[in-house]
Order: C-alpha cells, then sequence, then structure tokens
C-alpha cells in the first residue's frame, strides 16, 4: 500500500515538476523586448504582402513572372509567420496550457498527439494539392492554416534550442545549407538528381518516423533516449537535405515550364513543398547542437 502511495506521490511531484519547469522555460524566454520583435516580424509581413502581390499578380491574375523570386517571398512569409506564432506565445503563453498537459502525459499521449497532428497536417496538404491555384482565396487559407499548425508544433523546439543557446547557430546554418544546396539543385540538378530519388527518401523517411515513435516505447534509459534522438536527428537531417536539393531541380523545371496563358503558378505548393523540408532541417540543426550540448 505505502509502495503504491509512494509512486502516486513521485508521479504527482514530476507533474508539478513538468509544469514548473515549462513556467520556468517562458519565464526565461520572455523577454521585455517580445512586442518590439512582434512589431518587426509584422511589420515585415506586410512588406512581404505587398511584394508578394507586386510580383505575383499581373493586371490582377497569378503570373509565371519571377516565377522562383515569388516562390521565395512565400518561404520568407511562412518564417515570419512561424516567428509571429512564437513571439505570440512568448508574450502570452497561449499554447502553454496544451504542452504543459502534454509534458505531464505519458510517451503514449505525446505519440497520440503527434500522430494525431501528423494526420490533421496531411489532411490539409492534400487538400492545398487538390484546390485549384485560380482558387486564390482557398488556396492562400489553407497554406496559412498549414504554416499555424507548424508554428505550434515548432514551440517545443524553439523552446529546447533557447535553453541550450542554440538557436541563432542553428539558423545560420539552416540558411546556409538552403543557399548551398539550393543553388546546387537549381544550377546542377540534371547532373547530381540522375533518377528518381525523392521516392526512395521519402520511404525512408516513414520508416524513420516509424521507428521514432517506436523507440521511445523500449528504450528506458534516458541517456540512451537522448543518443537515440540525436541518431534520429542525424538520419533526418541527411533525408531532408537531400530531398531539398532535388526539390530545387523541380523548382527550376516548373519555373521554366510556367508560361503566361499556358499555366497557371500555385505558389503556395510551390514554397510549402521547399518551406516544410527548410524548417525540419533547422528542427534537426537545434536538436543536433543541443543534444551535444546537453
Amino acid at each position: 500500500m505505502s509502495s503504491r502511495n509512494s509512486n502516486k506521490t513521485n508521479k504527482t511531484n514530476k507533474s508539478l515538476q513538468n509544469t514548473k519547469d515549462i513556467k520556468d522555460i517562458n519565464n526565461i524566454i520572455k523577454g521585455s523586448n517580445t512586442l518590439l520583435k512582434l512589431f518587426c516580424c509584422l511589420t515585415i509581413f506586410i512588406i512581404i504582402c505587398i511584394l508578394i502581390g507586386n510580383y505575383a499578380f499581373k493586371n490582377g491574375i497569378l503570373t509565371c513572372d519571377n516565377y522562383v523570386l515569388n516562390t521565395y517571398l512565400y518561404i520568407i512569409l511562412a518564417i515570419l509567420l512561424i516567428f509571429i506564432i512564437v513571439l505570440i506565445n512568448d508574450q502570452f503563453g497561449i499554447f502553454n496550457s496544451f504542452i504543459i498537459w502534454l509534458a505531464q502525459g505519458s510517451i503514449a499521449r505525446i505519440i497520440i498527439t503527434f500522430i494525431s497532428i501528423l494526420v490533421i497536417l496531411f489532411v490539409f496538404i492534400n487538400q492545398l494539392n487538390k484546390v485549384n491555384p485560380e482558387n486564390i482565396l482557398a488556396s492562400n487559407a489553407i497554406w496559412f492554416t498549414l504554416i499555424f499548425i507548424l508554428g505550434f508544433f515548432m514551440i517545443p523546439t524553439i523552446w529546447f534550442g533557447r535553453l541550450n543557446d542554440v538557436v541563432g547557430l542553428a539558423g545560420i546554418l539552416t540558411i546556409s545549407i538552403t543557399a548551398i544546396v539550393g543553388l546546387a539543385g537549381y544550377h546542377y540538378g540534371d547532373q547530381i538528381v540522375t533518377f528518381d530519388w525523392d521516392t526512395y527518401l521519402n520511404y525512408s523517411l516513414w520508416g524513420l518516423i516509424i521507428v521514432s515513435l517506436i523507440g521511445p516505447l523500449l528504450i528506458t534509459d534516458y541517456n540512451q533516449m537522448m543518443k537515440f534522438f540525436l541518431v534520429i536527428s542525424i538520419i533526418s537531417l541527411i533525408i531532408f537535405v537531400l530531398l531539398l536539393l532535388s526539390n530545387h531541380k523541380k523548382l527550376k523545371q516548373n519555373a521554366d515550364k510556367c508560361i503566361d496563358g499556358k499555366a497557371v503558378p500555385n505558389y503556395p505548393v510551390e514554397s510549402f513543398g521547399l518551406f516544410i523540408k527548410i524548417l525540419n532541417i533547422f528542427q534537426d540543426i537545434i536538436r543536433i547542437l543541443g543534444s551535444r550540448r546537453r
């Protein structure tokens, strides 16, 4: 009986500690300049929206002109949206209750929540691919919803990166990798990607997701768990870098094929395909750098 009470007490104490830890984290990252950062992001967000309106449309109709520029304007817009969501949570803590609920739960709760979010993402991605690009309101609404979901998903990763002081370095490395891999894929993709390796990489990615879900159920030692997730992050980083390279090859092909009057550009789909790779590279780098500093 005393053993059961002891286990219950330990579980309660652990739950309370998790709650305290998350509140402490939020107090650490909530600085006096959060509102200023939020204002700057919103200002740049508006400027990017104006640029998209100027370059992606001609006489109120989507244009293929500046195809690559317009795609990357959407990517920059997505990055700003992620920043805005994280900063809003820093200031007001609107998602903290849900994160605390997750942290207090079992591994099974975290896995079920992860799978649920993954299913929601795939439903919206499927809808984004299906919607007519000329339906600008619908395609952009779905795109914004996807970025919002990813922004929420990024909050714990950003917290982890901040506590280990690696967010800035991870950002620089991500930009560098994106620039180098993007240029290589865009200019030399035909020579590098000589077969459809996306299929094999996507199968590998699904395998990695399954392994990452099963692993925590089998590993009980904390240090072994950290090593497990470090290996997962390294493999994931390699997969997403290769997918990013392949995507830039496709970006050039789509830009060349897109001719006004013959095709309608789908910038939400094109940009999201690239952005999801860039975001995962950023996450993997944070996890790798953070794990090595712990």
